[in-house]
């Protein structure tokens, strides 16, 4: 399959081979490494190989193959890492790293000293949490 790939991307050169990657699972479609600057042990990355820098670059049916892949590579991780928990996420329109979609999946043990997911971002609200919120419904009208 000969995928849209953006020439600077490093995520498309790992795609394409330019770049060496730890690939711990490889499909038509997508593609999972482990992180080069890892959070954890196993830290992982899944992406589609198909370039992309939002959610909103991919179709549904795109998406439900990524996410199958995550998964899969979860399940791995709990088997082979004994880990007590994987925290996941999505960078979309990731301005200081990866310009292409990519998912961790970052392993957790009770004694990692780690955080929540939420603790990643720290910008107080500045209005009521209905009204975010009816600016989001609107929004999906």
């Amino acid at each position: 399959m000969e995928t849209n790939t953006s020439k600077d991307c490093l995520f498309c050169k790992i795609v394409k081979g330019t770049i060496h990657a730890t690939k711990i699972y490889e499909d038509k479609e997508t593609l999972s490494f482990l992180d080069i600057q890892p959070s954890a042990p196993g830290h992982a990355m899944v992406i589609l190989k198909e370039h992309g820098k939002s959610i909103l670059d991919y179709s549904e049916e795109e998406l439900g193959r990524l996410m199958k892949t995550v998964q899969k590579i979860a399940a791995a991780q709990e088997k082979s890492l004994n880990c007590d928990s994987i925290t996941i996420g999505i960078n979309h329109l990731e301005e200081s790293g990866v310009h292409h979609l990519h998912v961790h999946l970052i392993p957790r043990w009770k004694s990692d000293n780690g955080h929540a997911l939420q603790g990643i971002v720290k910008n107080p609200l500045k209005e009521e949490i209905a009204k975010t919120a009816e600016k989001i419904k609107s929004a999906l009208a």
